[in-house]
């Protein structure tokens, strides 16, 4: 049983005694029993995605943090900046790219392979990238188009020698997509609910349909005719958790279908994502 599986089962066992009335959980008014049922047991699935997104943050966090210390003693390029590099990019399967910049936002080490295009390419103009630059604090940043191809968030560490010099900075570039799509259809096995990760400002950043992955929600012609959908994106901007009801297609098909959310908030250097739990309605 992996980790995931082991918290998806003990978060239905709290289900289950939130249910029986042996806990107080957030109730939404002039529900049935069996509303109140499932209720709980998406607010508790929600809780075990929350608890392992935010574990993954830390974990990527952790591991540029002691990659840039590394590095501090390395240098931001050669041989041994290389190594480090190619190690950070291998660590975990939603990984992108990893690459060092120097202080003028210059590419000096790259992994894998395929971000090696852009070794001398200046990248100063990423925002995350300079705002590390210019205040020298870590920061992650929002969804974002990588110069070598693909898209999604990058962490970035200022890089400092053992005497305090600044030497530029790490950059770990990965796609919150890939981060969230094991775990989610891992607890689908549990329940038939799924999940969207979004930026306060609408921009998806995962789904149950890849292809609306990037889309930013406030202009986005397909929800148009969705006005219950727009008014959640207002709300979960500024609510860092919530619940609300919308209607949309069901999953694989085009029946329009009333469904209901409960949403919650990551957080990782004052960027936060909100994480939704989504199932039909009745």
């Amino acid at each position: 049983m992996t980790r995931f599986n082991a918290l998806i089962l003990l978060v239905i066992v709290l289900a289950m005694i939130l249910c029986a009335g042996c806990l107080q959980e957030q109730k939404v008014p002039g529900v049935n029993d069996t509303t109140a049922i499932r209720h709980a047991l998406m607010q508790q699935l929600l809780h075990g995605m929350t608890v392992i997104l935010q574990d993954n943050l830390e974990a990527f966090d952790a591991s540029v943090e002691d990659v840039a210390s590394l590095l501090g003693t390395t240098g931001i390029s050669g041989p041994k900046a290389d190594s480090l590099i190619m190690d950070l990019a291998a660590s975990h399967h939603s990984i992108l790219s990893a690459i060092t910049v120097d202080t003028n936002g210059t590419v000096r080490a790259a992994a894998p392979e395929s971000a090696l295009t852009i070794l001398g390419q200046n990248i100063a103009d990423q925002d995350v990238i300079a705002h590390v630059l210019s205040t020298r604090q870590p920061a992650m940043g929002t969804y974002f188009t990588l110069r070598q191809g693909g898209a999604g968030v990058a962490l970035v560490y200022p890089v400092f020698s053992p005497g305090g010099e600044f030497l530029g900075a790490v950059s770990l570039a990965f796609s919150p997509s890939i981060l969230v799509t094991p775990y989610a259809e891992e607890s689908a096995t549990w329940a038939p609910y799924t999940y969207i990760v979004a930026q306060p400002d609408g921009v998806l950043l995962a789904h149950s349909n890849p292809a609306m992955v990037g889309k930013p929600t406030f202009n986005e012609p397909l929800f148009e005719g969705f006005p219950e959908i727009l008014d959640l994106a207002r709300r979960y901007s500024t609510e860092r958790t919530g619940y609300a009801t919308f209607s949309y297609y069901k999953v694989g098909s085009t029946e329009i279908v009333p469904k209901e959310t409960f949403w919650d908030t990551v957080v990782m250097k004052g960027t936060e994502w909100r994480v939704l739990v989504v199932a039909d309605g009745e």
